[in-house]
């Protein structure tokens, strides 16, 4: 029995030592304040939010770029298309 005893007096110490490790962190951690401006799920992760209702996006200093221009349907003479329409039926 003398082993058991050892075994358990030593489980016991560990125990109060978690205990103690546990109430340290939780004693260190502190509530975010409602200042800081960021949200988080039920899962710890930061919501992601748009700008406020009322403030418009900053203006772009560059205009936006013109699409480009589509590039030249191939003509069909001389062989297979190079993109053909698998849908459509062989000929």
């Amino acid at each position: 029995m003398g082993f058991m005893d050892k075994a358990k007096k030593l489980a016991e110490q560990a125990q109060e030592k978690l205990d103690e490790a546990q109430q340290q962190f939780q004693g260190g951690q502190q509530e975010p304040s409602k200042d800081d401006g960021v949200r988080y799920d039920e899962h710890g992760r930061p919501i992601q939010e748009g700008p406020p209702a009322g403030d418009a996006p900053p203006p772009s200093a560059q205009p936006p770029e013109a699409p480009a221009e589509p590039a030249p349907e191939p003509s069909g003479e001389g062989g297979a298309e190079s993109n053909p329409d698998p849908f459509k039926p062989i000929q």
